[in-house]
């Protein structure tokens, strides 16, 4: 089956569908894990082990999902902390569409060599209300709009997205725009669509639609997605996070 990589996803997640036809045995289905998606709707999720094999490699390893109860549509999610050990680097590229894994040194050394893209450190944090050591949300800071926002970063998102509390929208209010759905992990939302915001991250600017999310959430302000992602390559370490972005 193919995964969404969701960099903004708290853990991979395979549909139930896929786990019914296949006849997957569910481990424990009275769990605490609560998800909550981009809509800001909760949703319980069993868990589940599985053995996983990638494209390229010789034999499969175990890799521990929930499961989400929603029907026919969702698609499976890989979230790249649950592949990333200490000293090793998950390397994102969407723009040249690769994906790749190796020691974190090394990859570093190799994308410092190709000037035309500078390597960056990205200051994170993650989000205090999933424990002081879980990596799983790496948030940032970027500037919408003017406005400094705590920005998570979200392969897994098409658009850049705001959320209701981010401090950009009050400057925003008189900006024009269209009414979208949204869709999250277990739902669809409403949402409002605005052209041409200014948006810089990792010290490179762009300007794009963004789409406005009516549901606030805890722990930041909004999402960078694959349109701003797919300029930069991301090396994803296992305490760390570094770019090299692109201007459009």
């Amino acid at each position: 089956m193919d995964l969404v990589l969701d960099t903004g996803a708290s853990q991979s997640i395979l549909p139930w569908g896929f786990v019914q036809a296949n006849r997957l045995r569910v481990t424990n289905r009275n769990t605490d894990d609560i998800m909550r998606d981009a809509n800001g709707r909760l949703t319980q999720m069993a868990r589940l082990s599985v053995p996983v094999q990638f494209e390229g490699e010789p034999t499969a390893g175990a890799l521990e999902f929930l499961v989400n109860p929603a029907d026919a549509g969702v698609e499976g999610i890989l979230a790249p902390q649950d592949l990333v050990r200490s000293g090793g680097a998950l390397i994102i590229d969407l723009g040249h569409e690769e994906l790749r894994y190796e020691p974190e040194e090394a990859a570093l050394q190799r994308l410092a060599a190709d000037a035309s893209s500078p390597l960056r450190e990205v200051d994170f944090h993650g989000c205090l209300a999933e424990g002081l050591f879980n990596r799983s949300h790496r948030i940032v800071s970027a500037t919408v709009n003017g406005v400094s926002s705590n920005m998570l970063i979200d392969t897994g998102a098409s658009l850049t997205a705001l959320t209701r509390n981010n401090p950009a929208i009050p400057n925003m209010l008189s900006s024009k725009g269209t009414r979208e759905t949204a869709g999250g992990v277990s739902s669809r939302g409403a949402a409002f669509v605005v052209n041409d915001v200014p948006v810089v991250f990792s010290q490179t600017s762009f300007k794009m639609p963004v789409i406005v999310l009516p549901a606030s959430q805890q722990c930041f302000e909004g999402a960078l997605g694959a349109d701003v992602l797919r300029h930069c390559t991301l090396v994803w370490g296992y305490s760390s996070l570094w770019a090299a972005c692109r201007a459009p």
